[in-house]
């Protein structure tokens, strides 16, 4: 029998509080820089009215309790949502209740599609733990991108670094053993949350459930567990209270044959010397040209 969390409905409604000045709320939250400054930052230099202008989307955050729909499937957003703190996710749910988690989204993550496309989203959104969420209207958000060009071009580099992510899962579950989706899953995420600051010398937070892992990973419960256990046991991780260590980082991104260059579009980063011969699919096989 599938056991379903209570999930409650996103509010489409910003209220004043959730527009306030980011400087009357620190001591409420002080993360630091923002994450979704961080994100984009990354992955093209922003000037600093780039960065003043995204400043000022920060009064539309408001703090969400986990396991509320951000978005349901089928729905035309009129506005587009950036995580700033917790995990989210996108998944696609059957009639039975068995959810499939096609991505997860951190700190930074944004979803644009009910900004920019008027047309149903064929997944959810949901939050999986207390987030805090900034939702920027249509105009505002259009107004951002045709006013400042180079964030235009780094939310168009982080949409081809998703959809390298989305390819990278398809291949987790198509050819990869149960202990190396989990290595694999652990890697990108220790470089995602690296990317913003949220992770150093292998330390980072893992607040996902085992359910939570085995809805994206396509294993059961049982079988992430057993996953762990033997990565705990080859001295590749230590895992205590949802806090992650990866002791050995080389032999973790060898044992998921992980490439980092995905989730940046930079110069080939891998776990094993760059330029390493990779095996083909089948003998004899011809490169198209």
């Amino acid at each position: 029998m599938n056991i379903l969390a209570q999930i409650t409905s996103f509010d489409p409604v910003v209220t004043p509080a959730a527009r306030v000045p980011r400087h009357s709320r620190e001591e409420e939250h002080d993360s630091g820089p923002c994450t979704f400054a961080s994100r984009l930052a990354g992955l093209i230099p922003l000037t600093l009215q780039d960065l003043a202008a995204i400043d000022g989307l920060i009064g539309y955050a408001r703090p969400v309790e986990r396991h509320t729909m951000l978005l349901d499937q089928g729905c035309v957003a009129d506005h587009a949502l950036v995580i700033l703190d917790g995990f989210a996710c996108r998944h696609k749910r059957r009639m039975s209740g068995r959810r499939q988690i096609v991505s997860f989204l951190l700190p930074g993550d944004h979803c644009d599609r009910g900004a920019v496309h008027a047309y149903p989203l064929d997944h959810a959104i949901e939050t999986l733990t207390q987030c805090r969420v900034a939702k920027i209207p249509r105009a505002t958000y259009l107004d951002l991108l045709g006013q400042h060009p180079r964030l235009a071009l780094a939310l168009q580099r982080a949409k081809l670094v998703e959809e390298a992510m989305a390819r990278e899962w398809i291949a987790s579950l198509g050819m990869r053993s149960s202990i190396e989706r989990m290595a694999h899953l652990l890697c990108e995420l220790m470089e995602r949350l690296g990317s913003i600051g949220q992770a150093s010398d292998g330390h980072y937070d893992l607040p996902l459930t085992q359910v939570d892992l085995a809805d994206a990973l396509g294993l059961s419960s049982v079988h992430v567990n057993r996953s762990i256990q033997f990565l705990r046991r080859d001295g590749l991780i230590a895992l205590n209270r949802r806090h992650l260590q990866i002791l050995a980082p080389r032999r973790l991104y060898e044992l998921a044959e992980f490439e980092a260059a995905y989730l940046s579009h930079s110069p080939l980063v891998t776990g094993r010397p760059t330029g390493g011969p990779v095996a083909p699919y089948e003998p004899g096989h011809r490169a198209y040209s």
